[in-house]
């Protein structure tokens, strides 16, 4: 079992976006939220005249999401939730898709991926900032726009192209030198996650060993679904070359992983490397 506290105090982005937008006009923001940085960047031959407004209701819906599973204050449901003071059944519905999203990830890890170890309660965080990213991606997409990528330090949802017949080019960074891409993947309309130590500190916690020891360097995931690759990367990185078969229920999925300097991947998006 492992838990992924990154949601708050995150600062570093294992996977970044690469390509300029072309001849496409270029619209980006960030936005400080929970503890971390989220980055949108949106391109498009031109925009919407409420272009604004649909970004400010993406931003409100990450402020929102802070305000449901924020397990830093008292106030959320999850906290009230943790702390025996709301029952799941009163809580939003969508903290209860969340709580569901996040037993079948256990389960498909075979508890690798678990936030109801965590100490105080259930966490769900490990899974909550991917969701998100891809949560708002839609949502961008649903008022209007066509191309669209939102990075949650390192969780990445990719809608449209970045430019005219080029999908989203993503760099994976060295988790031995965070100047240098080790990899790079084009993603339209999915996913990617990042997780590894990369100088952000301690935040995984083995099972087998309570500390923080790790198999792997780096892992890397990428598919359809945003939460479910956040929570498999930080899983992978603690179960080694077990996690490899998680993936025989999740046809189209890719991983890359690193360790001791070495590369070991499969999966479409790596299909280029043999």
């Amino acid at each position: 079992m492992i838990t992924d506290t990154r949601m708050e105090g995150d600062v570093d982005t294992p996977s970044v976006t690469l390509a300029g937008p072309g001849t496409w006009q270029r619209r980006t923001h960030v936005e400080n939220v929970w503890g971390t940085a989220v980055t949108f960047d949106i391109r498009g031959e031109s925009f919407p005249e409420n272009f604004d407004d649909i970004l400010a209701d993406a931003i409100a819906y990450l402020h929102q999401v802070d305000a449901w599973f924020s397990t830093y204050r008292v106030d959320t449901p999850i906290t009230m939730y943790r702390n025996g003071l709301m029952p799941l059944s009163r809580t939003p519905t969508v903290v209860q898709e969340v709580l569901a999203a996040c037993q079948f990830a256990r389960d498909l890890t075979r508890g690798a991926f678990d936030p109801w170890a965590v100490k105080g309660g259930v966490d769900p965080s490990g899974y909550v900032k991917g969701w998100a990213a891809g949560k708002v991606a839609d949502q961008l997409i649903q008022a209007g726009l066509a191309n669209v990528c939102v990075d949650a330090s390192g969780d990445i949802a990719c809608r449209g192209q970045q430019a005219p017949g080029e999908d989203w080019t993503i760099g994976i960074i060295n988790p031995y030198d965070n100047q240098q891409v080790v990899e790079v993947v084009t993603i339209r309309d999915g996913a990617i996650a990042t997780s590894g130590l990369y100088a952000r500190g301690d935040h995984i916690a083995n099972p087998h060993t309570g500390t923080s020891e790790v198999f792997y360097d780096s892992a890397t995931i990428l598919g359809p679904d945003a939460g479910l690759a956040d929570a498999l990367a930080t899983a992978a990185l603690v179960e080694g070359p077990n996690a490899a078969a998680w993936f025989a229920d999740l046809p189209g999925w890719s991983v890359y992983f690193i360790k001791d300097g070495q590369a070991s991947y499969f999966g479409p998006a790596f299909a280029h490397l043999g």
